[in-house]
């Protein structure tokens, strides 16, 4: 925040009072719902076939036109006769212009004032350049054209065309325009003037605040009202899935390292909370350094976006709907084994980076991405609020970890944890278990609804729409993977195959995560030992990696081989993570910290397998 008002500030010194009003219209809502209004115009032009209207013309329209058909720098065609104007001709061409226009006012601002590199900066020239040209060309090609076939090449042009740039209106730009900074004033005056002292509030009363009308959040000991600030986060809603809770973790670890090294803007900080519990530290300078050095080595603005991972993330995609057809249409063995692998393959490579908003820099993108998990019919805001919030922000912990609220009694992976008598079995029924890992996140979706993490009176914000959208998916899971097979094939055929499917779907997901985190080597804490480590030591010290070297592993896994990486900075590409390894071994080293890798994926599954054994038959380790 800070940073961004410096850099805002420089800018409104460096440019004219025209740049300022060019960036305040820039981020005007009426100025993006009027080009989304003027692209669907647009396309509706482009596919419905216009009747010709001819309407009188007069002397000065004739004049006026003639002057305008010589000024326009571009392609251009006639739109009068010697006594009509030809309305649609006219419609067109205002379109078109309108559309140049906002189109230019759009990328301007990309161009020439936001900080980007120079190569950046040329694709937008050249992104700019073709539109000027090709959209007239286009318009004049539909004019001329006669039969409707030969119109389909433009037509399916003109669709393209909008779509890229209605996804161009919904990318992040909002929050670096002077209306940002000057709400932020107007906001800080008002703080002033109203709070005079600090005040505290219980958790109980913390957690009523968990809507986007009225949204609190917590960062150490303070809490934030930050429901003004909400449509200019640049990470979009993801605030909402902490939203009446503890957001500390999430705002060190997302957060870029000048940010995190002064206070959250104090123009939001409404009060204290009352009996406040921090468990861990965030004042070691150890993940700030690591931090620092990161971001130096890569820009931030180079942690997402990377052409493997959209790449692989458009392969795995394409193989999870192709094999979704074949098991829906034939059902046999495999089809359903199929089916299971490609639903794990989008999990892992396409949801997790999604959800974690590590797949795209535009944060539609990385939303829609980590809504492949509904597309394989469980859900993404659950899987915020329970991974997110319930374990990257307290990994290995017993009382706030959600990996031991959802294993135990069934599993005991705590050595506080109860044992009873079954649990020296563990090591031998864990494996029929994870073979129902699938089954309870999907059937347990409205269930987790009512509680998303760990403190035990937050709720997390969920709207109606997401409830019904859950029970739109269900449905959906239900009729295409188990019923329509029914019917078509019979109930015995349906029933196993439906269960082969999601038994591989669950051994694909849960082992990868097992073997992070569960194992010999891994550390877990609770409330009694935790003593304010700092969070950074504790990500490295209760997660392992495993298989390093392997290209396969790294991406059958989704980079979860690299899972100390991933905890210390989870906004990070999963196929870029291999190039900040050593820096963190290194300074893992550096503060004397284990930092442990197996050498193989055998090898880490052999140390959950005695873990759970050791566990299971005595206390303690």
């Amino acid at each position: 925040m800070g940073d961004f008002k410096i850099s805002t500030l420089n800018l409104t010194k460096k440019y004219s009072n025209s740049f300022q009003l060019f960036l305040m219209v820039h981020s005007h809502r009426v100025f993006r719902g009027f080009f989304i209004m003027l692209l669907l115009f647009h396309m509706i032009m482009l596919l419905v076939p216009w009747i010709e209207i001819k309407i009188p013309a007069w002397p000065i329209l004739k004049i006026i036109f003639a002057i305008g058909a010589y000024l326009w720098p571009f392609p251009t065609f006639d739109m009068l006769s010697e006594e009509n104007l030809y309305l649609r001709q006219i419609l067109m061409k205002t379109l078109e212009i309108s559309v140049i226009m906002l189109y230019t006012i759009d990328l301007l601002p990309k161009i020439f004032i936001w900080r980007q590199n120079v190569l950046w900066k040329i694709v937008n020239i050249v992104i700019l350049s073709q539109m000027m040209f090709l959209l007239p060309v286009s318009i004049i090609a539909y004019d001329k054209v006669a039969l409707p076939t030969d119109t389909m090449k433009l037509r399916i042009f003109s669709i393209s065309f909008c779509f890229v740039i209605v996804c161009e209106i919904l990318s992040i730009r909002e929050q670096k325009s002077l209306r940002f900074l000057q709400i932020n004033q107007r906001q800080q005056e008002k703080q002033r003037q109203i709070k005079q002292k600090t005040q505290e509030f219980s958790w109980c009363e913390i957690v009523k605040h968990d809507s986007p009308n009225n949204c609190w959040i917590v960062i150490k000991d303070k809490i934030y009202d930050v429901t003004s600030f909400l449509q200019y986060h640049p990470g979009g809603n993801m605030i909402l899935d902490g939203a009446g809770g503890d957001c500390t973790a999430l705002w060190y670890s997302y957060h870029p390292s000048i940010l995190t090294k002064q206070e959250p803007p104090q123009q939001y900080m409404i009060g204290k909370v009352r009996d406040y519990q921090q468990y861990y530290s965030y004042d070691d300078d150890f993940y700030q350094n690591i931090k620092e050095e990161v971001e130096q080595m890569i820009p931030r603005n180079k942690w997402q976006n990377h052409w493997i991972l959209f790449l692989k993330g458009f392969l795995c995609l394409t193989g999870y709907l192709a094999c979704l057809y074949y098991y829906i249409n034939y059902c046999t063995l495999l089809s359903a084994i199929l089916l299971g692998f490609f639903a794990a393959q989008a999990d892992v490579n396409i949801m997790h980076d999604g959800n974690h908003y590590a797949f795209s820099s535009n944060k539609t993108l990385s939303f829609l991405a980590g809504y492949v998990l509904d597309l394989s019919f469980s859900t993404s805001v659950v899987y915020r609020r329970s991974h997110n919030f319930g374990h990257h922000s307290c990994v290995n912990h017993l009382e706030l970890d959600r990996a031991f609220d959802t294993t135990f009694p069934y599993i005991r992976l705590h050595p506080l944890q109860q044992r009873f008598w079954y649990h020296k079995y563990q090591h031998l029924y864990i494996w029929i278990i994870y073979t129902f890992v699938n089954f309870t996140d999907v059937f347990g979706t409205f269930d987790e609804m009512q509680w998303f993490s760990n403190y035990p009176c937050r709720r997390g914000y969920v709207s109606k729409l997401q409830v019904f959208l859950q029970i739109i998916v269900k449905i959906l899971w239900i009729s295409l993977t188990l019923i329509y097979p029914s019917i078509k094939f019979s109930y015995k055929i349906a029933f196993g195959m439906w269960f082969v499917y999601n038994a591989v779907h669950s051994y694909n997901y849960a082992l990868y995560f097992s073997v992070n985190h569960w194992t010999l080597e891994a550390g877990v804490v609770d409330n009694q030992n935790i003593n304010q480590t700092n969070w950074g030591k504790l990500q490295i010290q209760n997660s392992s990696n495993f298989a390093l070297d392997s290209f396969i592993w790294t991406h059958l896994s989704g980079g979860l081989n690299f899972q100390i990486e991933h905890h210390l900075f989870p906004q990070f590409a999963h196929t870029r993570l291999k190039e900040i390894q050593n820096i963190i071994k290194e300074k893992a080293k550096q503060a004397n910290i284990k930092y442990f890798e197996f050498p193989s994926f055998l090898n880490a599954l052999i140390s959950h397998y005695k873990l759970l054994k050791i566990l299971g038959s005595q206390d303690k380790i």
